[in-house]
């Protein structure tokens, strides 16, 4: 399959330009036909992989993290261009989704002998496309500060970011909408997934399905700090969901409102300012994955 590699040079606090010799070692073996380009700015890559497509290309691979993955996947939406990943950013929440390994050479296989998944992604009012969470509240901040905190390695420096966020956090007042209902009062987070994972492996919402039509919606009502410490390692395992203060749900369509001044994210990434109206669009793009994993969540 003829293939387009664009790499994000700042994945990984710029070191996913040192992992390109092994990856190219290993395209080489397994007799792949591929380019690679390397992305210049957040406009790059899904003007890259448009051309890409345009000049032929099937297979477009995002080298980074969750981000560079969402900024591919723009111009492959509704087409018939495959998003590949290879893992070269901070986290690889994902991909670990759909059972995509964490070693980039690992990921190569992957890409070679793998089989095309159709799966659902997120679409906000501005016509903004998401493919794992988008959230607001707690979250929203943590990745605000992970992002800053750009000298801690890996998925740590969002387990750092929590602890640091929550001593000064407060509950925030959010309305929800959603497929004829509502819901409003005082939250820690909602956190709105097609994936069970975010922010470095923790295990948000364990129930979703890349494939149902239907978003999995984790909200967090108000909570006191002393129970959130001692809930929060329970994310990982994904058996915080037990907790009376977390409720799951689906829904194919959410507004979340909120207090002036709270912000939403999507994969990692700023997204707007509230209000958000979020809506699943089924199976609208197709992704690379293990054979294994092919079916199910």
């Amino acid at each position: 399959m003829k293939t387009l590699i664009i790499v994000n040079p700042a994945a990984k606090k710029g070191k996913s330009l040192s992992l390109l010799p092994e990856v190219e070692t290993r395209l080489k073996q397994l007799k792949f036909d591929y380019k690679i380009e390397i992305s210049q700015s957040p406009e790059d890559p899904p003007k890259i992989a448009r051309q890409g497509l345009e000049s032929g290309y099937q297979l477009i691979v995002a080298g980074g993290g969750d981000g560079t993955c969402r900024l591919v996947a723009k111009a492959l939406i509704g087409t018939e261009g495959v998003l590949g990943i290879i893992p070269m950013g901070r986290g690889n929440d994902y991909g670990m989704g759909l059972g995509i390994s964490h070693n980039p050479l690992e990921a190569c296989e992957i890409l070679k002998n793998g089989v095309p998944r159709e799966v659902d992604v997120g679409r906000t009012q501005d016509g903004e496309y998401f493919l794992n969470v988008a959230g607001a509240g707690f979250d929203a901040e943590v990745n605000s500060l992970a992002t800053r905190l750009r000298w801690l390695k890996g998925g740590f420096v969002y387990t750092i970011s929590v602890f640091i966020t929550l001593m000064r956090f407060k509950a925030r007042f959010f309305k929800l909408e959603f497929d004829g209902r509502s819901w409003e009062g005082r939250a820690m987070m909602v956190g709105v997934a097609n994936a069970p994972y975010y922010g470095g492996g923790m295990k948000l919402c364990p129930s979703a399905i890349l494939d149902d039509g239907q978003f999995t919606v984790c909200l967090v009502k108000e909570i006191g700090k002393l129970e959130f410490i001692k809930t929060f390692p329970k994310v990982f395992k994904g058996t915080h969901i037990t907790h009376p203060a977390v409720e799951i749900f689906n829904a194919s369509k959410i507004k979340i409102s909120g207090e002036p001044g709270l912000e939403s994210i999507a994969d990692g990434d700023f997204l707007s300012p509230l209000p958000l109206d979020l809506e699943t669009v089924p199976r609208a793009l197709k992704v690379m994955t293990p054979k294994r994993a092919s079916t199910g969540s």
